[in-house]
């Protein structure tokens, strides 16, 4: 993150068009509005460009003209028109179909862009901040995202790490959710978290990184009331079972055979966790039966693995639960 920071601040003066790379979840629109923060220059103009169907996306970004097709019933500045002189900021840039990236393309080197179904040529200078997800190089290689587009908003990039991979700053984080959610809350609720439910959010994975967290801290500090701190059971009840406590490896290198165990422990429990403890609608999700749905989960149980996903004392979510052996029909 000091990373991030430095570069930030190195290149948010600049008028070069940066490109934030992370996973979902890891802060990329927050970067963004800091670069556009230390500029303060011109209006700053935002799009998801996953949110927008793709008949639409030329119209949002260029604008139309009034009879351009059904429904436009008059003109209308696309989303390039009102970032002149500022910024925009193109949200899931990977999204965008190659007939736009071309457009964009143009409009981004010549200042220069056409609304869907004028002639006209219109101008509009602005800086761009892109953000997409890791793996923009390999849409290169698919032939599904477009070379020269990427050189054009790549040369800049800002990389946000998960947040696997910054463990130690889970306290600091989850203070800060926590103060957040007793401002909204007319500063009513708690401020600390107990030492059993810090090391139960240390020993997740996340894979919806901060956003994930800021969720379960607020739906955890909803659970705990007003002034008690958050326990380790306000926590597990808002925590996929899946995400929790990878199992024990021989090595700091996994075998395969473990690697593979671990996939598989990971699927089996993500199931039951999207399938609310319905394990016939869990076996449904996975392509396989019920009866075999329910052996390999007798197979965890008997290591010891599926109880050491909830913390010994905390109570377990609406998701959590599973039919005993004793209980289950098809053996």
């Amino acid at each position: 993150m000091e990373r991030v920071r430095e570069r930030i601040e190195r290149f948010a003066a600049s008028p070069v068009p940066i490109l934030i790379l992370g996973e979902t979840g890891t802060g990329k629109d927050l970067c963004a509005h800091l670069i556009y923060e230390k500029t303060g220059r011109g209006p700053f103009v935002a799009v998801n460009c996953a949110a927008i169907p793709e008949t639409l996306i030329d119209s949002e970004l260029f604008g139309h003209e009034k009879g351009a097709f059904t429904g436009a019933v008059r003109d209308r500045a696309g989303l390039v028109a009102l970032a002149d002189g500022g910024t925009l900021f193109l949200d899931e840039l990977g999204e965008l179909s190659l007939p736009t990236q071309a457009k964009l393309l143009r409009a981004i080197e010549t200042g220069e862009y056409r609304p869907v179904g004028s002639e006209r040529v219109l101008r509009s200078r602005f800086r761009v901040i892109a953000a997409a997800r890791p793996d923009l190089d390999r849409l290169v290689e698919s032939q599904r995202f477009r070379a020269d587009l990427l050189h054009r908003l790549g040369s800049v990039r800002i990389v946000m790490p998960p947040l696997r991979e910054r463990m130690e700053d889970i306290p600091a984080l989850a203070g800060t959710f926590l103060r957040g959610y007793r401002e909204r809350n007319e500063g009513t609720g708690p401020t600390e978290l107990s030492d059993e439910a810090l090391r139960l959010l240390q020993g997740a994975t996340w894979p919806g990184n901060v956003r994930q967290l800021r969720n379960v801290m607020e739906a955890a500090a909803a659970s705990a009331g007003s002034d008690a701190p958050v326990e380790a059971s306000d926590v597990a009840e808002f925590l996929p079972l899946w995400t929790v406590n990878p199992p024990a490896m021989a090595s700091d290198f996994p075998t395969l055979a473990e690697r593979l165990r671990w996939t598989e422990e990971r699927a089996l429990l993500e199931a039951l966790d999207r399938a609310r403890g319905s394990r016939k609608e869990a076996a449904r999700l996975l392509g396989i039966s019920e009866a075999g749905f329910y052996r390999k989960l007798s197979a965890l149980r008997s290591e010891g693995r599926f109880p050491s996903l909830v913390p010994e004392g905390a109570s377990r979510g609406p998701n959590d639960s599973v039919e005993s052996p004793e209980d289950a029909s098809d053996g």
